[in-house]
């Protein structure tokens, strides 16, 4: 539904916590007329629903729920099963109303009655809720696999700053602790004693059970580099030389685990239907931050509705005859982010030459980078909902060349 005459329907805007819900019934103009609470179970809801209805009038009553996806993915799911529109409010948006009135209290009535007139205010803004349990598991799976990378890029920080107190020059002979070659070293002998007497040849053969390939030249290179700069003998070496080897190990293990969701994530973006792989650019994890922020793309009816979910449509304010647009900072900023890293990667020259003139064009006309990668972004948006709505893969466009056409002219 694209548009609706509001003076039919009443509106509830429900304020979502981890045990009670907070709700308040509202009619066209925003008035309250009944507030609710309700306890975060499902046995609870229907007698939600049928205090919900006394109070209704007999007129067709429209839900907004700010999370469909955590805490109101529950009610969501009862409300729809029971008939009921229910649409899915953004946070951003909320709290812009909440702000633009003069009482700056924040209670879970105000917040739910911000969520009521937002509803009514920006109704075609807001997509319709349809939580569907294969986005939830792309979305929690992604949210896992994240987490995971964050944890790795911090273990390989602190693994970094134990190793410059053990090898101060390490950088010298391998560049990073990426190598499988570099962390069987470190495992091996995690402080500069343990290789003070070991012989290239014996280093060489060390090397190479990680790494066949390593150059007998690599372990002189090391035992030199070594020499050359010395090391300081440290107390508590052994603890220390424990914990280097505990970082690769755990490491390594949240690698594999990364490797396996990634595996995973494959195959339940191959369970939607969604071809966004065949984007350059879009790889497993990009593909998967689209599907498990927009969810099932036949909530929206129209681009420009995926837009403004995504924070990329700009914010028009206008007053008699003047007209101004604004960067619009609302959305969602994980979709924006997602959307934003793929035209970075469509307006690098030779990938998308479309794209890339289009970016060059908007630069011409006097855009500032970041405002022409918004309208290149804009764009995406567009493919993006075309190849979800249609399940059909990206196709290029063909470019014909200006001389060319001349000639067959």
């Amino acid at each position: 539904m694209a548009s609706i005459d509001r003076t039919k329907y009443l509106f509830v805007g429900v304020d979502l916590h981890k045990k009670t819900h907070v709700a308040v019934l509202c009619n066209c103009f925003g008035d309250v007329m009944k507030q609710f609470k309700i306890t975060n179970a499902p046995n609870h809801f229907p007698a939600f629903l049928e205090d919900v209805k006394k109070h209704a009038e007999g007129k067709d009553i429209i839900f907004g729920l700010e999370d469909v996806n955590f805490y109101g993915r529950s009610l969501a799911k009862f409300l729809i099963a029971n008939g009921y529109i229910v649409k899915e409010v953004n946070s951003s948006y909320t709290k812009k109303k909440r702000n633009k009135g003069t009482n700056r209290n924040k209670t879970d009535e105000l917040d739910a009655k911000a969520i009521c007139m937002n509803l009514i205010m920006e109704y075609d803004a807001h997509p319709v809720a349809n939580p569907q349990d294969i986005y939830l598991a792309i979305k929690q799976t992604l949210s896992t696999r994240n987490n995971y990378v964050k944890m790795v890029a911090n273990m390989k920080l602190s693994l970094h700053n134990l190793l410059i107190h053990h090898y101060p020059n390490y950088t010298d002979f391998f560049k990073d602790l990426e190598s499988k070659t570099a962390r069987g070293f470190f495992y091996t002998y995690p402080s500069c004693e343990m290789v003070a007497n070991v012989s290239a040849e014996e280093l060489t053969k060390t090397l190479q059970q990680y790494n066949k390939s390593v150059p007998k030249a690599k372990a002189q290179e090391i035992l030199d580099a070594i020499t050359a700069n010395g090391w300081v003998d440290n107390g508590y070496q052994e603890e220390r030389n424990q914990s280097i080897r505990s970082y690769i190990q755990s490491i390594e293990h949240l690698e594999a685990e990364i490797a396996a969701l990634e595996k995973q994530l494959d195959k339940l973006i191959d369970e939607t239907g969604y071809p966004l792989k065949t984007i350059h650019g879009v790889d497993t994890v990009l593909a998967a931050t689209f599907i498990a922020n927009i969810g099932d793309i036949n909530r929206f009816k129209h681009h420009s509705q995926l837009a403004k979910l995504a924070g990329i449509a700009p914010i028009e304010h206008s007053s008699g005859e003047s007209k101004n647009r604004y960067a619009n900072k609302l959305g969602n900023r994980e979709l924006n982010k997602a959307f934003y890293s793929l035209a970075l990667t469509q307006i690098r020259q030779g990938i998308n030459p479309l794209m890339y003139e289009y970016y060059q064009k908007k630069i011409k006309e006097g855009r500032k980078k970041k405002q022409a990668m918004v309208y290149v972004a804009r764009r995406l948006v567009n493919i993006v909902f075309s190849i979800m709505k249609n399940k059909t893969p990206y196709r290029p466009p063909v470019i014909v060349e200006a001389e060319a056409v001349g000639q067959a002219s």
